[in-house]
């Protein structure tokens, strides 16, 4: 089972998991001249809902940014424009996790259909600052769905989905909403152990990251072939591999809110996370040429991590 959403590095934890507030909740007020409907924020995307029409609901600024973000980020095709949006309407500190993303278009069964802002609340983070969240509702693979959008200085910092392999940061958002659950979500389905869940990681990193993304590029770069020695279409693994990364921005999310007893685990995957994104900045900025030294992919140091990671994840489910 694979998990597509985003990377969360301690930058992000601090800004957004570190907001603690008895503040009531809100409903943010659409009285301001920048209000839009909901059904025209919608109007160009090609995936408007078949459903009963929602009684028109008018939106914010910060309702209508978070409804962009699905439509041109999460669910949008065109490259340039989510490049355009992520440098825009992203705060500055996690911008560089957003880019990782920008350049594939998420799989079909991760996008969020018939997206519709359901509420908005007042938030207040650690430092006093008065933010916004802003809950969706949507289908994702045939099912319903919720996304909360954290907004700060009128920029998006991070979200949060109910699909979330931990669901605790969702789950505490979730609170400040008046809306009553979805009871048709996915909130009732098993959630398994944090050690099931790391063993899939580790499987995620050998399989998706190495063997069909850097071991292929690396002996692509010295041979001009795969790692088996056979030709090789160089552009479509550097896409495959865009997608895998994908994937592991939740995965950076789900490690790094794991509690103490995973400290070590934690340690041990920022180091291998931010070396998988070194060594794919490099495929991005210096695309792979055949038996071309000076664009060699050293493996060395990711190995190092790699192994060390799966170590750590078979001594704790063997304990």
């Amino acid at each position: 089972m694979k998990i597509k959403a985003f990377l969360c590095i301690v930058a992000t934890i601090v800004l957004l998991t570190g907001c603690g507030s008895s503040k009531t909740n809100s409903e943010e007020k659409n009285t301001t001249s920048t209000e839009v409907t909901q059904s025209e924020a919608t109007a160009d995307s090609s995936k408007t809902a078949a459903a009963t029409p929602v009684p028109e609901k008018k939106l914010s600024k910060s309702e209508k940014l978070a409804l962009d973000y699905v439509e041109i980020f999460l669910n949008g095709s065109d490259i340039e424009a989510k490049k355009k949006f992520v440098s825009e309407n992203i705060l500055p500190d996690v911008q560089p996790i957003f880019q990782m993303a920008e350049s594939t278009e998420t799989p079909e069964n991760n996008k969020l259909k018939n997206a519709s802002v359901i509420e908005s609340a007042d938030y207040t983070d650690k430092d006093g600052g008065k933010d916004k969240i802003v809950l969706i509702q949507g289908e994702k693979s045939s099912s319903s769905s919720e996304l909360i959008i954290f907004i700060k200085d009128d920029k998006i910092g991070w979200g949060y989905s109910s699909n979330d392999k931990n669901k605790e940061p969702f789950n505490e958002m979730r609170k400040f909403f008046k809306e009553p659950v979805n009871n048709t979500s996915d909130s009732g389905t098993t959630e398994q152990s944090p050690e099931a869940t790391l063993k899939e990681i580790s499987n995620f990193v050998i399989s998706d990251i190495w063997n069909v993304g850097f071991v292929d590029i690396s002996w692509y770069a010295s041979s001009g072939t795969s790692s088996t020695g056979e030709a090789i279409d160089i552009d479509f693994t550097i896409e495959q591999l865009g997608k895998a990364m994908s994937t592991k921005l939740e995965y950076d999310n789900y490690i790094n809110n794991l509690d103490a007893k995973y400290d070590s685990i934690k340690n041990i995957w920022s180091k291998l996370s931010g070396e998988i994104d070194r060594m794919f900045k490099q495929i991005q900025d210096t695309p792979p040429i055949a038996n071309d030294a000076t664009t060699k992919l050293d493996t060395g140091i990711f190995n190092q991590y790699q192994d060390a990671f799966s170590d750590e994840v078979d001594k704790l489910s063997n304990s």
